[in-house]
């Protein structure tokens, strides 16, 4: 079995709380406290994620292995917690569809003063539930008394981050080039 990687920042993202509007769309967007971010549908209000572009695209088969690697800064008191990763695609209102996801085993980080770095990975089996030839979007955040503050606690969504490759072998576009007497 192989294992693929792709390593994901949770760096925060700074913006004040209120309501913002996507000039090109004309989507009203609004941030609260906590840097959760909300989508104005209909007089009613969504969490949204952060959607940007995958770094890069790793290729992967059904029955392999992508392992997110995720890092972030720390400080306080020792906590319990997992890191959750899903894979997916995006949604209705800016929304994350989570196909497939996976829980790392429970991890301590220990209490520190001052902030440190620490890093996590989380490894997500590719089973049949996501479809060869398609891309999907990544995401990572923390759980277990941790809240999802995106940039925070939790990574923005990396679209096209993975491409399941068929199994099978493929062929197509096959046709006669050129014929000639001899």
């Amino acid at each position: 079995m192989t294992v693929k990687t792709l390593e994901v920042s949770l760096s925060p993202l700074a913006l004040a709380v209120g309501w913002y509007q996507d000039p090109a769309t004309g989507q009203w967007y609004y941030y609260d406290d906590e840097g959760v971010r909300y989508v104005y549908v209909a007089g009613y209000l969504y969490q949204a994620m952060q959607w940007e572009p995958a770094p890069k695209v790793v290729n992967v088969r059904q029955g392999e292995t992508l392992r997110i690697l995720v890092s972030f800064k720390y400080s306080g008191l020792a906590k319990t917690c997992k890191l959750r990763g899903g894979i997916g695609n995006l949604g209705l209102w800016d929304v994350f569809d989570e196909v497939l996801f996976a829980w790392s085993p429970s991890f301590t980080i220990p209490e520190a003063t001052m902030p440190a770095i620490r890093t996590m990975q989380v490894d997500i089996p590719i089973t049949t539930a996501i479809a060869a030839g398609k891309s999907y979007s990544i995401y990572a955040k923390l759980e277990n008394g941790v809240s999802f503050i995106e940039g925070v606690t939790g990574s923005v969504a990396l679209k096209d981050a993975v491409f399941v490759v068929s199994a099978e072998p493929t062929f197509s576009e096959f046709k006669i080039t050129d014929y000639v007497k001899v």
